[in-house]
């Protein structure tokens, strides 16, 4: 009888994924994502403002929005010219790193822990190294950075330049402000710095 139960189970389990394939179920969620991820410019603009001011920002930039695997919220400009991508990540607060940090050494080690916990690939920096630190200038406000280098551990040879930079909102209905980590990771050989500092220098916040 328990045999039964479970085969009878497992057929209506199987009745179910059949029926949401054939009615249209699957292309309704993939579109139900797309919509979200990538919404009309001026509904992004409208609806990210926890981030920042997105209105200055160059149609070069193509804008989009998701969430990283560990759940802070992110958003993503894609450079249509060259690929380049810039990611904002929303920390939700600002315990684990704030912009005063990037005042200290300590920014080293904690930059290169959470780049590990915010990876959204199978690719892993090794010999990370801060080669450079200071600031942009935003519309209102002076956003630290450091840039370094590293290599990516699961491609052979690949040398990688990336800049981290940091300020910080109070989003809507918050208690406390939080912590906006700006991240880009290029090839080495393809960085190009005016990419980063023409949308950072776009914003306001």
């Amino acid at each position: 009888m328990g045999c039964l139960k479970s085969m009878i189970k497992k057929i209506i389990f199987i009745v179910v994924i059949v029926a949401f394939f054939a009615l249209g179920g699957y292309t309704y969620v993939k579109n139900l994502i797309n919509n979200y991820q990538n919404p009309p410019r001026e509904e992004f603009i409208k609806t990210e403002r926890n981030y920042a001011d997105f209105s200055r920002v160059s149609g070069d930039y193509q804008l989009s929005r998701s969430y990283n695997i560990f759940g802070y919220g992110k958003i993503c400009a894609k450079y249509l010219p060259t690929g380049q991508k810039i990611t904002i990540y929303d920390l939700k607060n600002e315990k684990t790193i704030s912009p005063k940090d990037f005042q200290t050494k300590e920014i080293d080690n904690k930059i290169n822990n959470l780049l590990n916990k915010l990876k959204d690939s199978f690719i892993t920096l090794e010999e990370f190294q801060v080669i450079q630190r200071g600031s942009f200038i935003a519309k209102n406000k002076t956003v630290p950075f450091v840039k370094f280098s590293a290599k990516v551990k699961n491609v052979p040879f690949k040398n990688v330049v990336g800049i981290i930079a940091c300020y910080s909102t109070k989003n809507e209905k918050a208690k406390e402000p939080s912590s906006k980590l700006i991240v880009t990771i290029v090839d080495k050989k393809a960085f190009n710095p005016t990419i980063l500092q023409g949308f950072v220098g776009a914003l306001k916040f």
